[in-house]
């Protein structure tokens, strides 16, 4: 069973996260970020977090996905058919590391918005770039990862001083990547001065813009987007998050005209509803990142399936073979397109043969 959202309507659905990691985004053991919704009522999860803990015996505090997987028919159950999520509940899928090559594909294609790496964005030539630059980028080793630690580096700026003092050596990395194949070469290429000096007006004079490199953010607009697909106004609950300002919220509902977002923020360990997302969340991420590191559990990963949503910002063929188990399976991610999961992309990925 498939989560699907429910017809024309206002849904209320309650929200939490897995994998923040501020601004280390290249942390490898926070690689995954999840994002997990719940459509169930606030009386009726108070129960089923009850009978969490009556069935793993856990008496004070906040129950986590921790100790969850310490506890494996719990966690089967909750994800299970017996257990209260299935058909009612969703979750987001987020590799940061492809979402910073979505970042960096967009600005080479001067294209940076917040559409940049969700499934409202139409430039399809910054999602090619940024498949290029995810599948053919870990081969040039200290370089990739240095250019994407500046690149970090200078988003992150607090000031145009400071963004100024970044850039020189912001290019100075980029010039020593140097890559050979024509699918980097030709945006790495096209990086320059006047395209970083254009995004510095952007960043600190636009207030339109949201922070680049905010992980919460698409994953919200990908969340909103798959419950009002029929039409919903969309209500959500969200665990605290200092990300969710009043400000960024309205500029993600005038990315999404037809999809409007009422947000409110909440303690988790007073919103059983909030209590279900996180365990949700928390699991999907172990799941997601077992499967992307190579090591799998075929009845975890089988579990979850039904709860993924249709775009990922994931560029990881193998492992959404086994997440989407389809024999063959496009979906867009952060600024790219995923090949056919039949599509071999190791060692020589042919990345000018994906398609939209």
């Amino acid at each position: 069973m498939s989560v699907q959202p429910v017809g024309s309507g206002l849904v209320e659905i309650a929200c939490d996260e897995s994998g923040f990691s501020g601004s280390n985004l290249l942390d490898p053991d926070t690689r995954v970020f999840t994002h997990a919704s719940v459509r169930v009522g606030a009386a009726e999860a108070r129960r089923w977090v009850e009978d969490l803990r009556e069935q793993s015996r856990y008496g004070a505090g906040e129950y986590k996905s921790a100790r969850l997987f310490k506890q494996r028919p719990v966690l089967t159950w909750l994800l299970g058919p017996e257990g209260p999520l299935l058909g009612r509940s969703a979750v987001q899928l987020t590799d940061k590391y492809f979402l910073l090559a979505g970042r960096l594909s967009a600005l080479f294609s001067d294209g940076l918005d917040y559409r940049t790496g969700t499934s409202l964005d139409a430039d399809e030539p910054a999602r090619r770039a940024a498949l290029a630059l995810h599948l053919y980028g870990p081969r040039y080793g200290e370089r990739w990862w240095t250019l994407l630690q500046s690149f970090i580096d200078l988003l992150r700026s607090k000031n145009k001083t400071t963004y100024d003092e970044r850039v020189d050596d912001f290019l100075a990395v980029a010039a020593r990547f140097d890559p050979v194949e024509p699918a980097l070469a030709e945006p790495a290429g096209r990086i320059g001065r006047p395209q970083l000096d254009a995004l510095r007006d952007r960043l600190f004079d636009d207030r339109t813009l949201l922070p680049p490199l905010e992980v919460l953010i698409p994953a919200l607009v990908e969340t909103t987007l798959h419950w009002s697909a029929d039409g919903n106004a969309v209500a959500m609950v969200h665990d605290e998050q200092s990300a969710l300002t009043v400000h960024r919220i309205a500029q993600v509902n005038l990315l999404m005209d037809d999809a409007p977002l009422a947000l409110r923020q909440t303690d988790s360990r007073t919103d059983p509803r909030v209590q279900l997302a996180d365990l949700l969340a928390g699991s999907a991420r172990q799941i997601a990142t077992a499967e992307l590191n190579g090591h799998g559990d075929p009845v975890l990963t089988a579990l979850l399936r039904p709860y993924l949503t249709p775009h990922p910002i994931w560029a990881d063929t193998a492992s959404w073979y086994q997440l989407s188990a389809r024999s063959r399976t496009t979906h867009r991610g952060a600024s790219g397109t995923i090949a056919p999961a039949s599509t071999s992309v190791t060692p020589e990925p042919d990345v000018s043969s994906t398609t939209s």
